[in-house]
């Protein structure tokens, strides 16, 4: 393994790396490394998990935003304290339903609008964003495919 930076952050972005070698770059001292570890979807779920408890927002964010984090993972950063790490989590397919209506109840009306976004979101939520108070979600909630007949 490559102890430049730049070594570094070319395994990490690569997506042929092993999940052993992604588990190890896990744990760089460069956040900008850790981040392209949390985006590669080789990254193995155990590491997701540890860098969903970064102190960075932007490598929770990746680890948010990657297709094999897992619903344990995408609960524990539904309840971030940074919005765009709320909002990534709020894209993912993998959310489950308890991080949906947690996000769903969120301050910010962009992380409601994701979950109004999300193919995956309960039918109970989507009915309940339809009435939001902003227009942008409830127009959301009214696309989704998930949306009830009554609210289109």
């Amino acid at each position: 393994m490559a102890d430049t930076a730049r070594g570094s952050i070319a395994l990490a972005r690569d997506t042929q790396t092993p999940g052993k070698t992604l588990a190890k770059l896990a744990g760089h001292k460069s956040w900008s490394v850790r981040a392209d570890v949390a985006s590669n979807p080789r990254t193995p779920t155990k590491a997701l998990l540890r860098l969903a408890g970064d102190k960075r927002w932007e490598v929770r964010t990746e680890v948010a935003l990657n297709p094999r984090a897992s619903s344990k993972v995408l609960d524990v950063l539904a309840e971030d304290d940074h919005k765009a790490v709320r909002t990534a989590t709020a894209l993912n397919p993998n959310a489950s339903g308890s991080a949906l209506r947690r996000l769903a109840k969120d301050k910010s009306a962009v992380v409601r609008l994701r979950v109004a976004e999300n193919r995956n979101s309960p039918s109970g939520v989507i009915r309940k964003l339809a009435a939001d108070e902003d227009r942008n979600v409830r127009r959301a909630a009214g696309e989704n495919r998930r949306s009830p007949k009554k609210v289109k």
